[in-house]
């Protein structure tokens, strides 16, 4: 099971970092609004900010949507800091929708699943036109925290080191993070990224002190929790993991990605009812991009002496994800299962 965590963290952690994907405990404006026709009776929120591609403030209004598939919402704007909040929200599923310049920017959506009373804080960043899209797999997140103190030197130091990063010159990226630091130490973001980095290289107790001392900087930010978490399944320490994710989940309950690493985690410690609960709460939550968890659903039943489960966990996998990291091993599993 220890080479199935490293192969899903690898899965993850090569995956290039995307600021957005990241969620920030950041305080919007007081404005408030709710889409057109909503039954506003629930009292769940979606709250949050637009940055550039970044991560930095956008410094300007941006246009806003949140619809669902029965109800295709009301267009309004962010304030001029890009901060937006929608209350007043019942249980449900929702899509936020962000235009940009669209001579610059191609639109980009968020689902959000929102639970009854569930408040939700989104960090959504711009995309400019020609980038591909990466989809939320899971991946190892840079975290999206601004930091409106942060020296223009360290800002342009943790900006090269991240167009390294995402070129996957590691080392060079590593070292431009350092530089950042060292000219500004409390820079949450490079701290992050910087594990982040140590990470792709398994550099495993050098990726945790980064992000130790982020969680020392900012202790409700989510990915360095979420990243720390992730950092001590590849070693082996699942009770620990378990620990950081909770408080990641307690910072924002909605990440696909904390539920399934914890599901992952839980699995290996043997709480199984835990790790269903989980797994399932990623597939909910992240849909056919984290199938994956179908993989170690299947693991989960085996453990129970649950066969065919097993094999339907196994072929709901490979029907959402044929060419998937795990397809092959998928396979073969099933071939087995069919032979015993």
């Amino acid at each position: 099971m220890a080479n199935r965590v490293i192969r899903i963290f690898l899965f993850a952690a090569f995956t290039l970092c995307v600021a957005g994907l990241c969620r920030a405990q950041t305080q919007p404006p007081p404005a408030r609004s709710t889409p057109s026709g909503r039954d506003t009776t629930g009292n769940g929120s979606i709250a949050g900010r637009v940055v550039m591609p970044s991560g930095h403030p956008v410094g300007e209004r941006i246009r806003i949507t949140l619809s669902t598939l029965s109800d295709p919402g009301l267009g309004l704007y962010t304030d001029a800091n890009g901060y937006f909040n929608f209350d007043g929200l019942a249980q449900g599923n929702y899509y936020v929708e962000i235009a940009g310049d669209p001579k610059r920017y191609e639109p980009v959506t968020e689902q959000v699943r929102l639970m009854r009373g569930m408040r939700v804080n989104l960090v959504i960043p711009l995309r400019e036109k020609g980038t591909p899209s990466k989809p939320n797999t899971g991946n190892v997140v840079s975290s999206a925290e601004t930091d409106q103190h942060v020296p223009d030197q360290a800002r342009k130091e943790f900006e090269k080191a991240t167009g390294l990063a995402n070129e996957g010159k590691l080392l060079e990226a590593i070292e431009r993070y350092k530089q950042a630091i060292e000219i500004y130490p409390p820079y949450l973001m490079a701290r992050n990224d910087l594990g982040v980095q140590y990470l792709k290289l398994k550099q495993l107790d050098d990726a945790i002190e980064q992000f130790e001392a982020a969680i020392d900087i900012g202790p409700k930010a989510f990915n360095p929790r979420l990243n720390i978490g992730i950092a001590m399944v590849e070693k082996k320490r699942f009770t620990d993991a378990i620990d950081q994710i909770n408080e990641a989940l307690s910072i924002d309950s909605s990440s696909p990605a904390a539920h399934l690493y914890l599901g992952i985690a839980s699995v290996e410690t043997d709480d199984l009812d835990s790790a269903s609960r989980e797994l399932g709460k990623a597939l909910a939550l992240g849909g056919t991009e984290f199938a994956v968890a179908h993989y170690y659903k299947a693991h989960l039943f085996l453990k129970k002496g649950e066969r065919d489960p097993a094999v339907s966990e196994l072929k709901l996998y490979l029907e959402k994800l044929p060419r998937g990291e795990y397809a092959d091993k998928a396979r073969a599993m099933l071939d087995k299962l069919k032979d015993a």
